[in-house]
């Protein structure tokens, strides 16, 4: 009899679980139905005024979803226009979007959802001031001086006892250039976010962040090779030296630089092997690549 007992209790209790994970399960998907629908509003409207009074219902909309701390291991795949990316040690979430305005820039939109300690998420909501990037005296270090980019690749590596979350995004900077960054964040023992971390070791000159300017039609490769351990960059360089200096015309010219992470600090290494950072599967091109480089340095 005690024994059917607790296995009535038991599921029971089971039954209370399941429905109320149902639930949650129930109201996000709803949540995420009203995002969609902000996000549709925005892509059909030419307005700028207007796209950025829908955005500010979505940002709310995703703020009140993410202080809910079910949200944190919650499936959000059904979101079409926001990337969410995860670190390795599943401690940080980022949730981040842009806005295209009609002068050929772009705003950006994000949280940080962090795993503090064992049991505490906390959400911080990133305020995008790049706008202002080239003013001196921004350091761009915290969630409320942002410099806004869509981040597509987090790499997580860890350094006397402290995590740190190397993040790789993109910026649409103008109708002539596109920029890409590359920054790192870490969270203090109060478990607030901090940015800009000078790990970028360039020469004899160690860098809060690197930004690499390039022309609007051309693509930029900025990618973790985790093969090797690298961060594989495209070197840009003008298609003629008269234009050195006007990142409107810049591109890749067919050779490759990288980040190497060596005693907590990212060292950077000009003109590795193309072997080497395209090694993601062996490709036939990269012996012509080789090939055509080779020719142009010999003429």
């Amino acid at each position: 009899m005690f024994v059917k007992n607790f296995l009535n209790k038991l599921l029971f209790l089971i039954a209370i679980l399941i429905a109320f994970n149902n639930s949650f399960a129930q109201d996000f998907d709803y949540e995420i139905e009203i995002i969609n629908e902000l996000f549709e509003q925005i892509v059909n409207t030419r307005n700028d005024k207007h796209k950025l009074e829908l955005n500010e219902q979505i940002v709310e909309n995703i703020e009140l979803i993410l202080n809910d701390e079910e949200s944190f291991n919650y499936d959000f795949s059904e979101l079409e226009f926001i990337v969410i990316l995860s670190s390795d040690d599943n401690k940080l979430k980022i949730y981040n979007w842009n806005i295209a305005l009609f002068d050929g820039t772009f705003k950006y939109f994000g949280f940080l959802q962090h795993l503090h300690g064992r049991n505490e998420i906390n959400v911080f909501k990133l305020n995008d001031l790049s706008d202002f990037y080239e003013e001196e005296g921004r350091h761009f270090s915290g969630h409320k001086e942002w410099f806004g980019a869509l981040y597509y690749e987090i790499i997580t590596k860890r350094w006397n006892r402290v995590t740190y979350y190397t993040l790789i995004g993109w910026d649409g900077a103008n109708f002539l250039i596109n920029r890409k960054v590359i920054e790192v964040l870490y969270f203090c023992d109060e478990g607030l976010p901090h940015f800009g971390n000078k790990m970028f070791v360039v020469g004899n000159t160690r860098k809060d962040r690197m930004i690499f300017e390039y022309a609007n039609r051309a693509a930029m490769l900025l990618r973790y090779n985790s093969k090797n351990d690298i961060i594989v960059i495209d070197h840009l360089s003008p298609p003629d030296s008269k234009y050195k200096g006007m990142r409107q015309y810049y591109g890749p010219d067919l050779s490759y630089d990288a980040l190497e992470f060596k005693m907590g600090s990212w060292i950077f290494k000009s003109d590795i092997d193309p072997d080497i950072a395209i090694n993601y599967e062996r490709n036939r091109r990269v012996n012509v690549l080789r090939r055509e480089r080779e020719s142009k340095l010999n003429r």
